[in-house]
Order: structure tokens, then C-alpha cells, then sequence
């Protein structure tokens, strides 16, 4: 359960473009075979459940190799083959939405993250019991969604419903973290004194079910003090997550990301670094990054593994992975990481116009690609 609560929390492309010659990613299976699989369980007429698995792995491998596009087509074709199944199939259907939901993300479409993420929910409730964590997953699933996307009183609205739900079913644990993402909501937003505070009050609750929320606020409340340059008292902490036993770091600390200046941005002086000129282009522009988190929790050896299109907007996020902090290790090797980052912005309607374009906050997308 602990893992479970905790990825709720913290919580994870036409032609190939071109890349770097130095590629260290590598998938299970390759892509070659992900392709025939799937080609062979639709030629067969496969059952659904073998149908999403094999879409679902090929989906995967095009999105490693960056091709956006054909991925989001094959897990569309799956959803519209597989979707009326969810009564039966409620997290198989689920989990493909979720992969499109993800991949729209990274894609820049808006509509289609949105309503995918619906869809999460929507397919675990055809089967599963209005209690049952997979379906909470579901929620808290579509209450980051819509804070992404700048719907932020609905988001709040949405984690309030799901610790008030959560309360109703004495499901304390799930309360506290819904509880928890409003508190550092309010904080992004600006209320910081109310929020610590809060934070402070869920870190001080030793109710056993609630010990996530209690590491997740005690991390937070361990990032707010080191941002403002105040010393943290992270022995307990520690002490908690090693006992945790963690099956993959946990990030303790990250410097903030500024953007970068687009190259035109740069002949000129006026306008905000984030935001989109008319030749700003956000197609198939991704990195790769690999490093070591050291057995102390510090990040070495960042490095950019591949990449497509220009990298111009990099530098800002390479230096704030090199300043992260992670828990302390129990492997003494440490841990190695691969990370994908999109550079990509939402696409939006604009007034006097039917074609959709580019919104002008730049935004970085994240996946753990890293082998667990």
C-alpha cells in the first residue's frame, strides 16, 4: 500500500526523428517484434486482454524511440476495439487510456489528455466498487489533470470530493494525501502561511494509515525550508523512508526550472522567457537524460543520452536535475536513472481562427523510463 499511496503522490511519436548516435536506452523487447506481435494478435483476432497488452508494448516502444504519433495512434485503435470491455477488463481498459493520457500530455493535446484521463475513471468504475483504490487512483489521476491544464478550482474541488469520499469510507490514508495536494496547491498558489501550516499538521499526525502523507509532508515541508535557505532537520525523515524501503528513490529536493529563451527570443530584450513567438516551434523537441543518484541521495554524471530537434531550452533542466536530493540509499551502488522530457506546449483555440494553436506557456513533460 505504501508504494501504491506514494505513486499517487509523487507521482510517472510519423517517421523516427533523428537522435543522437550515443543511445544507451534500451526496452525489453524491440521494436521490430512489439510491431509483429501486434500485427499477429489483431491478424488472429486475439481476446481483448491480449489485444491491450501487446498494443500497450508497442505503444511503449514508439514512445522510447520518439515516435509521438504512431504511438497515440495504435493506443487510440486499441481503446476503440477494447473500450466496451471495461465492465470486464475495468484496469486493462483503464491503463490504456492512462498510456494515451500520458502521451497527449507530452503530445501538447489538451482535449485529448483530458478526456483520457476521464476515461481512467470512467472504465475502472464500469467494474470496480466506488471504493476500491484503483478507482481513487482514478480521481486523484483526474484532479492533477485538471491542475495541469490551469483548471485549479476545479482541481482543488476534485481532491476536496476525494478526501471527503475517502473520510466517508474510513479511508483515512487516501483522505490525508487528497488533503496533502490541496495544502502544496495553496502554496503554488500563494498561501503559503496557510498551507505550511496545514503541511506542519498532517506531518505531526502518527496515525499508522496515515504515514505517507506524513513522509510525503514532511518532504515538502523539507523543500519549502530549503528554498528559502533555512537549515532541515531530515534525520526523521530519513529514518522513515529507509524503513520504508523504497523500491526507487525518493526526491527529496529540486531547484526550480526557468526556461529558456527560444533563439529568436534572444535578439530581443521584451517578453517573458516562457512564453511563445511566432516561430517558436514545439514538434518533436525531447531529451533523454541519464545519471546516478549516489547512495547519499546526491546526482552525479548527468548526462544528455539522445535527443530530437533543438535543445535550446535544456540547460535550465539539466542544471536543476544535478541539484536535486534524493533520500539516502540502502544500495550502496546507487541507482541509475533515465528520464524522457518533452518540450511541448497545449494546444489551444484561438479567437477569429477553427485551427488550433500552440499556447504560449512552454511547458516540460517527464517520464521515468528507467528500468525497475
Amino acid at each position: 500500500m505504501l508504494n501504491f499511496a506514494l505513486a499517487l503522490l509523487l507521482a510517472a511519436q510519423p517517421a523516427q526523428p533523428p537522435v543522437d548516435s550515443k543511445v544507451i536506452v534500451v526496452t525489453g523487447r524491440r521494436l521490430a517484434d512489439t510491431e509483429a506481435a501486434l500485427r499477429a494478435c489483431l491478424a488472429r483476432k486475439c481476446p481483448p486482454a491480449e489485444d491491450i497488452e501487446a498494443s500497450a508494448a508497442h505503444a511503449e516502444n514508439l514512445f522510447v524511440a520518439g515516435r509521438y504519433d504512431e504511438a497515440s495512434r495504435i493506443l487510440r485503435g486499441s481503446i476503440g476495439r477494447n473500450g466496451r470491455h471495461a465492465a470486464e477488463l475495468p484496469v486493462e481498459v483503464s491503463s490504456l487510456y492512462r498510456a494515451h493520457s500520458r502521451l497527449s500530455a507530452h503530445l501538447g493535446r489538451g482535449e485529448q489528455y483530458r478526456s483520457s484521463t476521464y476515461g481512467i475513471t470512467r472504465s475502472l468504475k464500469a467494474g470496480l466498487p466506488d471504493d476500491n483504490p484503483e478507482v481513487v487512483a482514478g480521481r486523484f489521476e483526474v484532479a492533477a489533470m485538471q491542475w495541469n491544464i490551469g483548471q485549479y478550482r476545479l482541481a482543488r474541488d476534485s481532491y476536496d470530493a476525494i478526501a471527503g469520499q475517502a473520510r466517508r469510507i474510513g479511508r483515512l490514508d487516501l483522505a490525508r494525501l487528497a488533503q496533502l495536494r490541496i495544502a502544496w496547491m495553496d502554496f503554488l498558489l500563494g498561501d503559503r502561511h496557510g498551507a505550511t501550516q496545514q503541511l506542519k499538521r498532517i506531518a505531526a499526525d502518527r496515525t499508522p494509515e496515515t504515514r505517507v502523507a506524513r513522509i510525503s509532508a514532511t518532504i515538502l515541508l523539507s523543500r519549502i525550508d530549503r528554498a528559502a535557505g533555512k537549515p532541515t532537520n531530515t534525520d526523521a525523515l530519513i529514518a522513515e523512508l529507509r524503513e520504508a524501503k523504497l523500491d526507487k528513490p525518493v526526491l527529496l529536493h529540486a531547484p526550480p526550472i526557468k526556461l529558456n529563451r527560444s533563439p529568436s527570443q534572444e535578439q530581443g530584450e521584451a517578453g517573458n522567457v516562457n512564453r511563445l513567438t511566432p516561430t517558436e516551434s514545439f514538434e518533436k523537441k525531447w531529451i533523454d537524460v541519464g545519471f546516478w543518484v549516489e547512495p547519499d541521495g546526491r546526482v552525479r554524471d548527468v548526462e544528455i543520452l539522445r535527443s530530437s530537434g533543438a535543445t535550446y531550452w535544456t540547460g535550465p533542466l539539466l542544471t536543476s536535475i544535478k541539484g536535486r536530493i534524493y533520500a539516502p540509499l540502502s544500495d550502496p551502488g546507487g541507482s541509475y536513472r533515465v528520464e524522457r522530457h518533452t518540450y511541448t506546449s497545449f494546444l489551444e483555440a484561438r479567437s477569429g481562427s477553427r485551427l488550433k494553436q500552440r499556447s504560449a506557456n512552454a511547458r516540460i513533460e517527464t517520464l521515468d523510463l528507467s528500468a525497475e
